[in-house]
């Protein structure tokens, strides 16, 4: 027998957000926000409210999610 997620049980996404650094974070939202915040404050002086953040996020395995070849 196959586990089933129950039908009412909230489904967490993975979402991402990159840097032009190379920083990334994947993971739920409030995992990213934390830690792209703290990653901006501390490496890059900036601060960035939680809006600004998810505006940036992507779904981790959106399709086209891919890195380049070389």
């Amino acid at each position: 027998m196959t586990a089933r997620p129950e039908q009412n049980a909230p489904m967490s996404h993975s979402i991402r957000v990159r840097c032009g650094c190379g920083w990334e974070a994947t993971g739920t939202k409030d995992e990213v926000v934390s830690a792209t915040a703290e990653h901006g404050e501390r490496v890059h002086n900036m601060r960035a409210s939680r809006d600004e953040i998810l505006a940036m996020a992507i779904e981790a395995d959106a399709p086209g999610d891919v890195e380049p070849r070389a």
